[in-house]
């Protein structure tokens, strides 16, 4: 391949990479949740995430409009995030808040480290001595189900992995992006097909490393779990990974003539059918990397 479409394909995946990142990426939005319960007014921000392995879930209710009265308490009720259906009929966990020295009228509770992926959902309630519930939060919209907020734990990522897993990404799109363009040549030609197949060859190793031990062990970090995407589970972003590389290995078989004994004759499907098979594998790759990261589960 030329240097002008070698410089034409970085010049290329930068601008797509950086659109698809951007695209892709799901931003769990900050939540602030208020009610009130006579002159008082009760505020919490959720804020979802705690990163760290040490990291407390450090959950603060900020109290205006006068003191809360003195045979009242807030607390914070909690449990494991699930979206079975069925109850398991284990009551939350109930921890009393405390005032922050020098914050003013701030109640805290600090819900100790679950360890790596663990969630849970959780409320506030201001109550009396005598367990009668005068106001939550979030706000209760029904009694037999009320509206919940969560947390996850995280642990940290190793920034070696990660960038290890960007240079792959950036370098199967690359050849990608490279594999489109040889597309679009005289296919015919012996030497196209073979570069077609080089390309595909070493697009689908790259991809496999940056996807599975590299994805795999960046998972584990974050949420202690080393693959919940099919057949294991119904995670979106592992699924989509799968799916790009199982596309991506049966184009190398097709053309296994062409990547492996530099010998088009062996290859599988003929020239048209390589181009087309090229075209679509990139369209779909990059369509696949658009689905929002960490987007949950079909």
């Amino acid at each position: 391949m030329k240097a002008s479409k070698v410089v034409l394909a970085v010049l290329i995946t930068m601008a797509l990479l950086i659109v698809a990142h951007r695209a892709s990426q799901r931003q769990v939005p900050v939540v602030v949740e208020t009610t009130t319960y006579s002159e008082l007014t009760l505020s919490h921000t959720c804020n979802h995430i705690f990163k760290g392995d040490n990291t407390t879930a450090d959950l603060d209710v900020i109290v205006s409009g006068g003191l809360v009265p003195e045979d009242a308490i807030i607390a914070l009720y909690y449990e494991p995030r699930t979206t079975d259906v069925i109850e398991t009929g284990t009551p939350p966990a109930r921890i009393e808040a405390i005032t922050i020295p020098g914050h003013g009228l701030v109640y805290r509770v600090s819900v100790p480290n679950q360890g790596r992926g663990t969630e849970f959902s959780y409320r506030f309630q201001l109550e009396d001595t005598s367990g009668r519930v005068l106001a939550t939060i979030p706000v209760e919209q029904s009694k037999d189900k009320p509206k919940q907020l969560w947390f996850r734990f995280e642990g940290p990522r190793s920034v070696v992995l990660l960038v290890a897993h960007i240079a792959c990404m950036f370098g199967s799109f690359l050849l990608m992006v490279m594999v489109i363009l040889t597309a679009f040549e005289d296919i015919k030609n012996q030497a196209v097909r073979i570069r077609l197949g080089k390309q595909t060859l070493w697009a689908t190793i790259i991809l496999f490393l940056g996807t599975f031990p590299i994805g795999i062990w960046l998972e584990y970090q974050v949420y202690a779990t080393y693959w919940t995407g099919i057949p294991f589970g119904h995670d979106i972003t592992g699924s989509k990974a799968l799916v790009i590389f199982i596309y991506w290995l049966v184009m190398l078989y097709l053309l296994k003539g062409s990547a492996l004994s530099n010998d088009p004759r062996r290859d599988v499907v003929g020239p048209t059918a390589a181009r087309w098979i090229a075209i679509v594998g990139v369209v779909l790759s990059l369509t696949l990397y658009l689905v929002p990261h960490s987007s949950g589960s079909f």
